[in-house]
């Protein structure tokens, strides 16, 4: 069977894959060979080639209906359940051609595995896939004309290795792997996959986001599951088109997104005034920090706080990416119209305690995020900003002034997250400064950490109590600032020299990278 399918593949490479499938279909007495000339790379990268075998299908072309995409299937059965089991697996609609179960088998190894060579390397590949459990080693890898598990095989390893974050980046010569584990971007020690293959992988993406696979030339957005083990996680997709092909950057939600408020590792300090705070019947609490300073993930938390406390909490979200049973969660679908403002407006007449807005983007989510504070709603959400004291101005900036924003104002968290000192392989090596440990690491590499000295990342906040008339003074009259930090009372402002002294006396962190903060927040 093997000699055969290689036969038969060595002349598929050298054949374009051409005709109307429809067209050919409909003939008499085409072949098992005929059947896979008509699938399509884009359309085998929405079903796995084990699906497609126990499904008894071959994914044939792409085709669109409105704004929606449809998968054209080959298929040894047309009925309602093999409909409902193709579309569960490709995430899409589906068209059945019912052919003779006798060429689809053949037609299926034809089409997805290509030649004897690639047969074997594949059948290895699912055979160490299997074995694996976790897979830990990505460099092994050989993409072998299956989208789907390549795709897979990638974010379980993504997951292993602790990242933040997985970048597929096309170039010249293939796409590259990028791993943002513990803040740095680090390249997989792997040569480039091929550029064509990169696209069956984007699309699968694109399918799994529910983004329009046909759309190229355009950035998109979304947001998708996917399984590693018995466990669920959630990830947001972001697409960039370069000289050379779609960029794609996969942010993934850490198993702490799906932490309580407790379990995030506060500074205690910071953690009563910020569940103090949520007890407030109104007002606009505020998370802020840069990108990649895990403010979704202290969003999610408070979500999990408020609910089951007898209050109606309702969020507008871009995207959704995790899922709180007992919420009301809101997607925005710029498509149909949805954006920020109208979602809110939507919302606030859904008879909400509780509005969490997912990111204030623009002066109106702004000034509607504020209306929603002064008017009976206990109003959470995130902001682009550098420190607790320049929110105002920046609300300011996008279009809110400040006599509206401060009087709703709440409190203010800015974060930041720092590598955590690996466990595994740390020594207590000197006390240093107040008592606090700095730590050394084994010159064996360790199998936790890989030889880096850190796993894991360390919260660290600074934190204000905006709600006193002194600290509402200071931000009418434009005079609030890092200045002014060391004239705040202290159950009032929390500034970062306490989270991080907290966490580098628990031996979190080290005496070095608090040196370090401190240099870039001065730089």
């Amino acid at each position: 069977m093997e000699t055969e399918l290689a036969a038969e593949a060595q002349e598929l490479t050298i054949r374009p894959r051409t005709g109307n499938p429809r067209e050919v279909l409909q003939g008499a007495n085409f072949t098992a060979r005929d059947l896979a000339l008509c699938s399509s790379e884009e359309a085998r990268a929405l079903i796995a080639y084990r699906d497609a075998r126990e499904l008894e299908v071959l994914p044939l072309s792409i085709g669109r209906v409105g704004k929606s995409a449809r998968l054209h299937l080959a298929a040894v059965s047309d009925s309602l359940e093999t409909e409902g089991r193709c579309q569960y697996a490709c995430g899409v609609g589906v068209a059945i051609t019912k052919v003779p179960r006798h060429l689809i088998g053949d037609a299926i190894e034809l089409a997805y595995l290509g030649s004897e060579e690639r047969l074997a390397r594949h059948v290895d590949r699912l055979r160490r896939v299997e074995a694996e459990k976790p897979r830990a080693v990505l460099h092994d890898l050989e993409p072998c004309g299956d989208a789907a598990q390549f795709l897979q095989t990638i974010l379980e390893f993504a997951v292993i290795r602790g990242a933040s974050d997985l970048h597929l980046v096309p170039q010249r010569d293939g796409a590259l792997i990028k791993l943002r584990v513990d803040g740095e971007l680090l390249i997989q020690e792997q040569r480039p996959y091929a550029l064509r293959f990169h696209e069956q992988v984007v699309s699968r993406l694109k399918v799994l986001a529910a983004a329009d696979i046909t759309q190229k030339a355009i950035p998109h957005d979304g947001a998708f599951s996917f399984n590693v083990g018995t466990s669920q996680r959630s990830a947001r997709l972001s697409t960039l088109p370069t000289l050379h092909g779609e960029s794609v950057v996969i942010r993934i939600l850490r198993a702490s997104d799906g932490a309580s408020l407790m379990e995030l590792g506060l500074e205690p300090g910071a953690y009563s005034m910020l569940h103090e705070m949520l007890q407030c019947p109104e007002g606009l609490v505020l998370l802020t920090g840069p990108t990649g300073s895990g403010k979704t993930t202290t969003l999610y938390s408070l979500l999990r706080e408020l609910e089951g406390r007898g209050r109606n909490v309702v969020t507008v979200e871009d995207p959704v990416e995790t899922i709180v049973p007992g919420i009301v969660q809101v997607q925005v679908n710029l498509d149909v119209g949805l954006d920020y403002p109208r979602a809110i407006r939507s919302v606030l007449r859904h008879d909400p305690d509780v509005l969490l807005i997912g990111e204030i983007r623009d002066g109106l989510s702004g000034s509607m995020a504020v209306d929603a504070a002064t008017t009976g709603h206990l109003t959470v959400s995130s902001l682009h900003v550098g420190s607790v004291f320049d929110v105002v101005r920046r609300l300011e900036v996008l279009g809110v002034p400040p006599g509206r924003v401060v009087p709703a104002l709440r409190l203010v968290v800015n974060q930041r997250l720092l590598p955590r000192l690996c466990t595994a392989c740390r020594s207590l090596h000197s006390l240093k400064y107040r008592g606090a440990a700095d730590m050394n690491h084994d010159e064996d590499a360790c199998i936790e950490c890989r030889g880096t000295g850190f796993s894991g990342q360390v919260l660290v906040t600074e934190v204000l109590d905006a709600r006193e008339d002194a600290i509402q003074d200071l931000f009418l009259r434009g005079a609030m600032g890092s200045g002014t930090a060391r004239e705040l009372p202290a159950d009032l402002y929390i500034p970062w020299s306490e989270a991080l002294q907290y966490h580098m006396s628990a031996g979190a962190i080290s005496f070095s990278q608090v040196e370090e903060f401190f240099g870039k927040k001065t730089s």
